[in-house]
């Protein structure tokens, strides 16, 4: 039994240290793209991103994903997205369906005057509130906030990425 135990408590530090020259803070979000947004109704929105990860490490999956968009500092928008499994040693992009509901008291008007050819995205911040977990293991809870748009869409070389739709 206590060779068992041994046995049990050196396998992760060995894991660990075999994964020491690639860490998870080299883990990076490559590219994010908006495919598609269309309304539902008065109040709902869908959309479609696509979002390029560059992961040297172990697999990992992302839960609990919701976002908030302001627009000039007042909440526009609030959506959320199912979990995206990442697999190990991978750099691909992921087709993310989103849902989404208009703020109340927010013009659905302005948010179809962003998607013109003469838009400006510096007006919209966005807040990403996501859990991401080793497969069923710890995880840790991450928040990045007021993100300008602009700075998140951007193009994704996709060349020699592989592309992998969500459910």
């Amino acid at each position: 039994m206590k060779k068992l135990s041994l046995l049990l408590l050196l396998i992760p530090l060995l894991l660990l240290s075999g994964c020491k020259d690639k860490g998870i803070k080299d883990i990076s979000v490559t590219s994010v793209r908006l495919i598609s947004i269309s309304p539902e109704g008065f109040s709902g929105v869908s959309a479609l991103i696509e979002v390029g990860i560059h992961n040297p490490t172990i697999g990992f999956e992302v839960t609990n994903v919701t976002g908030v968009a302001k627009y000039k500092g007042q909440e526009a928008l609030a959506v959320h997205a199912d979990q995206l499994m990442v697999p190990a040693h991978s750099d691909a992009l992921y087709r993310i369906p989103l849902q989404g509901n208009i703020a109340e008291g927010f013009n659905p008007l302005r948010l179809l005057g962003l998607l013109g050819k003469k838009s400006n995205y510096d007006d919209v911040t966005f807040s990403v509130f996501v859990r991401v977990a080793a497969r069923g293991g710890i995880g840790k809870n991450i928040e990045i906030l007021d993100i300008p748009l602009s700075s998140l869409l951007t193009q994704p070389e996709t060349e020699n990425d592989e592309i992998t739709t969500t459910k």
